[in-house]
């Protein structure tokens, strides 16, 4: 057996062992669990002084004195590891220890029967076919499921009904008492705190601190007004580093801000045209990288995402709302910004739907901000809600241990959350560019007889 193996085997030592422990901890006894992950630890050190003295005694090249004192060394170590494994078999369940101890030779035999299986006809025949490999996976789930012990699915056997529903008093109580902390008291002020709650932020966590002083309350009702406004200070304080020394070769900070720009401006100019592009770039390039700061705030530990709170989405919405139909009443004049209203009638036709069509387009006018600003908070919202649940998950599987940290299992979402942000923040800017489109005044032909954007 090569070096090579044994670090393999350290390694799926590390990850079974950890997670044995974890299982043994939260569905069997708490001090099992910590004496499978001392059994495991305990051989897997023995595993690395034998490593150390097989490469001291085997290496060609080393220094006598050298590997002479790297063999005693590691032979000194296994005399004090031994000594503690004798004081761990007093203090800690045999049992569980000594499956603990098993852990590596278990991994060496499952590593060999693994290899023997691969390489026989029985399984090149199975992952032959996907269909009967994914027969056999489900077939040997389900078979773990209904081997797994009663407790492990989630059942307490022999619960009482009484003892039961102490228990979910006490969760009951406990969610209580963690919503009026993280409202800052407002359940004293006879604020009734309902709903799921996101990560507590700085400001929450100063308000919860300080919840009998007015200004805490205050600081409370801005807090989402507070982080967007911060948050716009970062993006133009960034801004201004980024453009602050300009070079003919740009690099790091402004080589980003450039290429940056030069997309968006080449998606605006795209969509808007070359006459319109440059005169809109500005606010629609500030639209989406402000949404952008703002989606990807909330991943900063301690704070929070503006944008996953309504006021913020509908402020943004009824700015995009207020300066599209700004745009439309200067570039079509009053007259030709009601004449868009009633649809262009220029046939005897169009005059007749005309007092049809114009109560549709003022209430797509209207439905406009209300569709930016809800598909927006929902979308962020929903990603904190999805982070928020399956951290409390990563929680619980550790809460027999009461310790104050659990299995990060919500950072499996972290990439999801990023392209939920970017791709939120452009769809925002795509539609709030199209709203601009169509105001803008109708050309039939332009230079050279090429048709131009038409709304």
């Amino acid at each position: 057996m090569g070096l090579d193996v044994l670090g393999r085997v350290r390694r799926a030592t590390l990850l079974a062992g950890g997670l044995a422990a974890l299982v043994t901890a939260t569905y069997a006894t708490p001090i099992g669990g910590l004496g499978l992950a001392c059994g495991a630890a305990w051989s897997l050190v023995n595993f690395f002084l034998l490593e150390t003295v097989v490469v001291a005694l085997t290496t060609p090249g080393l220094r006598p004195r050298r590997a002479a004192l790297a063999a005693g060394l590691a032979l000194g170590g296994m005399g004090l590891l031994f000594a503690a494994g004798a004081w761990l078999l007093f203090h800690l369940p045999a049992l569980w220890l000594v499956a603990g101890f098993s852990a590596p030779y278990l991994v060496i035999v499952f590593k060999a029967l693994s290899r023997a299986l691969i390489e026989s006809r029985a399984w090149a025949g199975l992952v032959g076919s996907p269909w009967r490999a994914a027969a056999v996976v489900g077939a040997l789930v389900v078979a773990a499921w209904w081997l797994m012990p009663p407790g492990s699915r989630g059942e307490r056997v022999g619960a009482a009904p009484e003892a039961r529903a102490s228990v979910a008093a006490e969760a009951s109580a406990g969610a209580g008492a963690a919503e009026s902390a993280t409202h800052g008291g407002g359940a004293a002020e006879g604020e009734e705190a309902s709903g799921s709650q996101k990560f507590p932020n700085l400001i929450t966590l100063i308000v919860s601190a300080n919840h009998g002083a007015p200004w805490a309350r205050v600081l409370h009702h801005y807090e989402a007004v507070i982080f967007a406004v911060f948050v716009g200070l970062l993006v133009c304080v960034t801004g201004f580093f980024a453009s602050r020394r300009p070079s003919m070769i740009p690099h790091g900070l402004q080589n980003a801000a450039e290429l940056l720009v030069e997309k968006l401006y080449d998606f605006v100019c795209g969509i808007l045209g070359p006459r319109h592009g440059p005169r809109f770039f500005p606010l629609l390039g500030a639209i989406f990288v402000y949404i952008l700061a703002m989606n990807l705030f909330g991943v900063v530990p301690l704070m929070d995402s503006p944008t996953s709170n309504l006021n913020v989405t509908f402020a943004l919405g009824l700015t995009v709302f207020v300066y599209v139909q700004w745009i439309g009443i200067r570039s079509l004049g009053i007259v030709g910004y009601v004449d868009h209203l009633l649809g262009n009638p220029r046939t005897v036709t169009g005059w007749v739907l005309a007092p049809l069509m114009l109560p549709i387009h003022v209430l797509g006018e209207l439905a406009k901000p209300i569709s930016l600003s809800c598909r927006l908070f929902g979308n962020i919202f929903g990603e904190d809600m999805l982070m928020v649940g399956f951290a409390t998950l990563g929680i619980g599987m550790l809460s027999s241990l009461h310790l104050p940290v659990g299995i990060p299992v919500h950072a499996i979402f972290f990439p999801l959350t990023l392209l939920t942000s970017v791709l939120q923040a452009f769809v925002f800017t795509v539609l709030t560019t199209i709203y601009i489109l169509l105001m803008l005044p109708h050309e039939e032909e332009g230079h050279e007889g090429e048709p131009q954007h038409a709304h």
